[in-house]
Parts: C-alpha cells; sequence; structure tokens
C-alpha cells in the first residue's frame, strides 16, 4: 500500500449510480478493485430529486466497494452528466514580458485563468476544464510550454459549465456520505480515457454515450475533446415508450426492450409477422402480440435520437475535419441494431467502446456499459501522477535551495 495509490471514482447517471475503486502502482499499473452499481431513483438525467435518498444510494454503492476492496479513501473522482450540461471552447493570449522571454509556469496559469469565462449566466458554474493546445508565437503543441522562449502565448481550453444548483446538491448528497469531491469529470472525457486511443483522439473521433435518461456527444480532435452536448433524451425513453403504446408496467416493458427490442428493424423483415407473449395491466397470464407493434413503437424514438445526433455533429462545424470513425459506449449502446443504424446515416464506421488500460479488470466490466465508470480511475491516476510530478518538483526545488544554501555557508565542502 506504501507504493500505491488509492483512486475512487463514483459515477453519478441517469439511472444508476457506479462506484469504483481502484490502485495505481509505480510498477503494475492501475488495478481494479471493486466496482459496484446500483440503480436509482433519486436522481434523474444527473440532477437530484431526493437527497435523503440520493445520499442512502451513494453510501450504499460507495460502503460496498469499500468494504469488498479492503481499501480505504474519502475522495472522490465524480462522473457527471446531465441535460443541463453546456460547452464551449475559449481562447486567450498573453504577453511574455520576462527579459529572456522564457515561457514561466505562473504565464500559463496566467492565461489558462483567461480563456475562463468570467461572466456566467445566473445559475452556471464551470465543472470542467480542459486545455486544448498551447500557441507560442504561432507554433502549435499540447504539451506544456514552461522553459521555452516567445513572445506571445496563446491557449484554447474546452470549458463545461452546469447548473449551481445541481452541483451544490450532489455535493451535499455527497457530503453526507463523508465524501469529499476530488474534481468532477464529465462522462465523456472520463468514457474517452478508457475507450479511445492517443490515434483516435490525434486523428479525430466522435464519441456518443447513450445513458438512460441523456445521449451525450462529443468530438475529439488534436489529441482532446473540442465539441460536446448532452441531449434530453436516452435508452430510458425506449421503456416509457412501450410502457404507455402496449399499455403494460414499466418493469414488463425493460423486459421486452431486452428481449425483443430493435433500434432499427427492416419493415419487410418475416420476423415481424412472429407472436411475443406480452402481460397487459391487470392480467395474470400472458397473450400475444406481433413484433410488428414492437417496432412501430421503437422505430420513431430512434429516429429522433438520430436527428438529435446530427444536429449537435453540425452544430461542432468540425466534421469534415474528423478522419475517424464514431464510437459508441454506455448501457442504451448495447440496443440491438442500434450501430448499423448509425452507420448507415452517419456515412461513419461505428464499433462499440470497450474498456482498456486497467489490470485484473474481469470480462463482464469489458462492456462499453462500464466505460465511463472505468474511465474515472483511468483519469484519476493521471490527475494523481500529475500531482505527483508537481509535490515532486517543488520537492526538488527545495532541495536545490537548501544545497545552494550549504555551499554559501560551507563553501568547497561535499553536500
Amino acid at each position: 500500500m506504501a507504493n500505491s495509490r488509492v483512486i475512487l471514482g463514483i459515477d453519478i447517471g441517469s439511472t444508476k449510480i457506479a462506484t469504483v475503486v481502484g490502485e495505481m502502482h509505480a510498477s503494475r499499473g492501475l488495478i481494479l478493485r471493486s466496482l459496484r452499481v446500483i440503480p436509482t431513483e433519486a436522481i434523474t438525467r444527473g440532477t437530484v430529486r431526493d437527497l435523503n435518498q440520493a445520499a442512502r444510494d451513494i453510501d450504499d454503492c460507495y460502503s460496498g466497494v469499500m468494504y469488498s476492496s479492503g481499501l480505504v479513501t474519502d475522495h472522490a473522482y465524480v462522473g457527471i452528466t446531465g441535460r443541463d450540461l453546456t460547452s464551449v471552447n475559449r481562447r486567450a493570449t498573453l504577453e511574455i514580458e520576462h527579459p529572456e522571454g522564457e515561457v514561466e509556469s505562473e504565464d500559463v496559469e496566467a492565461v489558462i485563468s483567461r480563456s475562463l469565462p468570467h461572466s456566467l449566466r445566473s445559475g452556471q458554474q464551470i465543472v470542467h476544464s480542459m486545455v486544448r493546445e498551447f500557441i507560442l508565437d504561432g507554433i502549435h503543441t499540447t504539451r506544456s510550454p514552461v522553459g521555452m522562449i516567445g513572445e506571445l502565448l496563446e491557449v484554447e481550453t474546452h470549458v463545461v459549465l452546469g447548473s449551481t444548483n445541481q452541483i451544490a446538491n450532489l455535493e451535499r448528497a455527497l457530503a453526507r456520505v463523508d465524501l469529499k469531491v476530488r474534481s468532477y469529470v464529465f462522462n465523456l472525457i472520463s468514457a474517452g480515457e478508457a475507450v479511445l486511443s492517443a490515434e483516435d483522439k490525434n486523428a479525430g473521433c466522435v464519441l456518443i454515450d447513450f445513458g438512460g435518461g441523456t445521449t451525450n456527444v462529443g468530438v475529439f480532435h488534436g489529441g482532446t475533446l473540442s465539441f460536446s452536448r448532452c441531449l434530453p433524451v436516452g435508452g430510458q425513453n425506449y421503456d416509457h415508450d412501450l410502457k404507455h403504446g402496449l399499455g403494460i408496467s414499466f418493469e414488463e416493458a425493460q423486459r421486452i426492450k431486452k428481449s425483443y427490442g430493435k433500434a432499427w428493424i427492416d419493415p419487410d423483415n418475416e420476423e415481424l409477422e412472429d407472436f411475443i407473449d406480452i402481460k397487459f395491466y391487470g392480467r395474470r397470464e400472458y397473450d400475444k402480440i406481433k413484433r410488428r407493434r414492437i417496432y412501430e413503437i421503437m422505430q420513431p424514438r430512434t429516429e429522433e435520437i438520430l436527428e438529435h445526433i446530427i444536429q449537435a455533429l453540425n452544430a461542432s462545424e468540425q466534421m469534415r475535419r474528423i478522419a475517424g470513425g464514431i464510437v459508441v459506449v454506455g448501457g442504451a449502446s448495447q440496443l440491438r441494431q442500434l450501430r448499423r443504424y448509425l452507420q448507415k446515416h452517419l456515412q461513419r464506421p461505428v464499433r462499440a467502446g470497450i474498456p482498456t488500460g486497467i489490470g485484473h479488470l474481469l470480462d463482464e466490466y469489458r462492456s462499453p456499459a462500464f466505460a465511463a465508470t472505468l474511465g474515472l480511475l483511468l483519469y484519476g491516476a493521471k490527475h494523481e501522477q500529475t500531482l505527483q510530478n508537481s509535490e515532486e518538483s517543488f520537492i526538488g526545488e527545495v532541495v536545490h535551495a537548501l544545497q545552494d544554501m550549504w555551499e554559501r555557508i560551507f563553501p568547497g565542502r561535499e553536500k
């Protein structure tokens, strides 16, 4: 344990809470220790609707992974989604005024600060921000320019904005369990850590996270997220459509979708004439209906989701620069024929995003449904490594200062 760091992630989704804990070892890398998922009705589309129940559900999920893993930590990377989330790309410039023109860490911090929006609409706050690139005298780079020589430093950042009330309620629910937020992480960013390679991010690709209550659409280009949009529709909309369209319970609607549902099917397909068993309200015995009725209810919702996705991608104005295809994650992405339907209408190759980069990962977790949750571990590991490097750099500066002091006091003596 002394040579490892504990990483805790809590994914606050539209219909579920998932908690994951792992260890980051210097020699063995990142190792999964425990993962737990529980459904919740206390949170809808990422927004707390019942504070007490949300706290109990988070406590249940958190306590479960802590007990099974045997680890201890109360600092969490919290993954969030929600229809109130919006994003914007921002740019800022700074003249380097040091005599030799060397860029210092204070310059980088200042130009990043300038790029962040300072006048937000009432009820909004910055949830997540990330540097897309630095430009020093016209030279583009994704690495820190500290130590380089130049006159004009520019930066482009991608900023995710959210509802102040939404964040405040999440913090209250977490505080009741004595959990502290290490960092909020937008679900698209965490999912990207788990399923996208460096080549995917650099060449450009689209990442779509199909959740229960929302669908997040993101464009990665130049190594980072460059556009994102949260759509207010998700996989649970199919369940509600089947419930009302067939006159069945919500649980029966979920069963029908899982057993027979498809995002799309050829209207001339013979299987549409097959009969399936269904239990209507108020009846103990099963009745029979044709599969065609399921198709007629689900197909319009698929078309609506596709329309939202196309509008979002058009709004990004980046598709001409994107060389890669489309990667889908999230529990709702596993709906049969969804990938085929997207590939047909978006004219891009579509693949399922499978999490990688984590040791001891069971086969049941190698699924698009766990991409955003497991991505919190990978994001947390990177963040912790950055903090560790900063600490080591600070310690190194202190050591050098002490060495200089020693030489001034005792010149010519060995240190």
